[in-house]
């Protein structure tokens, strides 16, 4: 279940913070009252809210001074002034500093509660803009595109699995669109109008994962300079996606198991224990049973994490996806007045391709194709398939056992081949070879530990 509205009300009138919770909590939002700024302060620095209905004049902290501190602190949490009539260039000062909007006393309950949803709804959107603008270098696109038995079966369990709250493990290869998934469960759960944040575990280091996720309190580090909320707290009602569970250190994982099991957190510096519901999501391409083993991965936090568990196929289990997701990237990357079409022979070479880096290899692969052709008609030779794979295109795959690679038995191999093939082709520069491969740098270091790959004397 969803939490509800979190407000606090701060006046020196006890009547009126009385009615104001009265009135409030028949509306279903959840209310908390104080009687002085310096209660409001002390509230605000352990408990999360959504928005604050603030009298100006009290005696020992004045309204004033809680909104300085809520706007440099907490600057998502929504300020609605209640003032006297004798004060309005006050709360007129106020909206400048950021609160936003004040009201007249005695207030008329309907204007009041038209106010408050208008402000809520005010800082869903800062916090959707402020998600946006972080992940503006990562925007992808939320369609799942593919007619294959397998997808269509995997879409059938997502969509089963979205109508629940439970944790939800998606398993799979680099490139599969395991996000993609993650983000049509959450379109498609009763938290669909709240926020979708995603975060790659794999791309920060210890310390700037806890930050991220729980937030930071002033001082907490040199550059701590304001208090920082996190994303858990961004994500509050909605889903919390972490990919690459798997990359995840030991020191975080005790604090992200503490959070799953009761909601709790506390800022990075910090003191006071915040809560958030948020449904955890969680992505990973390794086995976590045997980092588990490995005592890499915690067991009890892996339990807690696979409620559900869905595995995303492999781009090479879905060969019959491969041409409709080549021509949408045809689509989406050509010019618009020359759109381009792929030859039969690049077709054919696409489908009989492994694809170790899935689909965002052969989006890597065609975006390349499209700049290298000469006119709007793809040739196989535009496709700069790895050597090794234009081998086995020209081989019989059913004697597959006969040929040259017959040392090759699994799909393992195969990618060790193909990562090794072009890493000497590119000279072991490992930025062009992890673009050409469709892989991040830090899963291609990954990949040339595991295989104790070395170039070529």
């Amino acid at each position: 279940m969803i939490t509800a509205i979190k407000v606090l009300v701060c006046d020196d009138d006890e009547a009126l913070c009385y009615l104001l919770k009265e009135q409030l909590v028949e509306k279903n939002f959840s209310v908390d009252t104080v009687y002085d700024g310096k209660y409001a302060i002390e509230n605000i620095k352990k408990k999360t809210y959504d928005l604050v209905l603030l009298d100006l004049n009290m005696q020992i902290v004045s309204g004033e001074e809680v909104l300085r501190f809520i706007k440099e602190n907490y600057p998502s949490l929504q300020v609605i002034i209640l003032t006297a009539d004798s004060e309005i260039r006050k709360a007129i000062d106020c909206i400048k500093l950021g609160a936003y909007d004040f009201l007249t006393k005695p207030y008329n309950f309907d204007d009041l509660f038209v106010t408050i949803n208008r402000a809520i709804e005010h800082k869903e959107l800062l916090i959707k803009n402020e998600l946006l603008t972080k992940q503006a270098s990562n925007i992808k696109s939320s369609s799942i595109i593919g007619d294959s038995q397998a997808l269509k079966q995997l879409m059938t369990l997502a969509a089963k699995a979205a109508s629940s709250d439970s944790s939800i493990l998606i398993e799979g290869e680099t490139g599969t669109g395991k996000e993609l998934l993650a983000e049509f469960i959450h379109k498609n759960s009763v938290r669909h109008d709240k926020a979708f944040v995603a975060i790659n575990c794999a791309s920060l280091p210890d310390q700037l994962i806890e930050s991220e996720l729980f937030g930071y309190e002033k001082g907490a580090f040199t550059d701590a300079k304001t208090s920082k909320q996190g994303l858990v707290e961004f994500a509050n009602g909605g889903t919390l996606f972490l990919d690459e569970i798997g990359e995840m250190s030991l020191n975080i994982q005790p604090k992200l198991l503490r959070f799953l099991e009761n909601g709790e957190y506390r800022r990075v510096g910090g003191v006071n224990t915040f809560t958030s519901n948020v449904r955890i999501i969680v992505a990973t391409n390794r086995n976590l049973m045997e980092e588990i083993e490995k005592k890499n991965f915690r067991r009890d936090l892996l339990f807690r994490l696979n409620v559900i568990t869905l595995t995303v196929p492999p781009l090479r289990n879905r060969k019959e996806d491969i041409v409709t997701l080549a021509q949408h990237f045809l689509k989406v990357k050509s010019p618009i007045r020359s759109p381009k079409n792929l030859s039969e022979k690049a077709v054919n070479a696409l489908v009989n391709y492994y694809f170790p880096g899935n689909i965002r290899e052969l989006e890597h692969i065609i975006e390349r194709a499209i700049i290298f052709s000469d006119d709007n008609l793809i040739k196989l030779e535009n496709l700069f398939l790895p050597s090794s794979i234009n081998q086995f295109i020209k081989e019989d795959v059913e004697d597959f056992n006969t040929s040259k690679y017959k040392d090759v038995v699994n799909m393992e191999d195969l990618e060790k081949i193909h990562i090794l093939r072009v890493l000497d082709q590119n000279n072991w520069e490992r930025v062009q070879s992890s673009l050409q491969l469709g892989i991040s740098q830090k899963t291609l270091y990954s990949k040339i530990k595991k295989y104790k790959l070395k170039p070529n004397v």
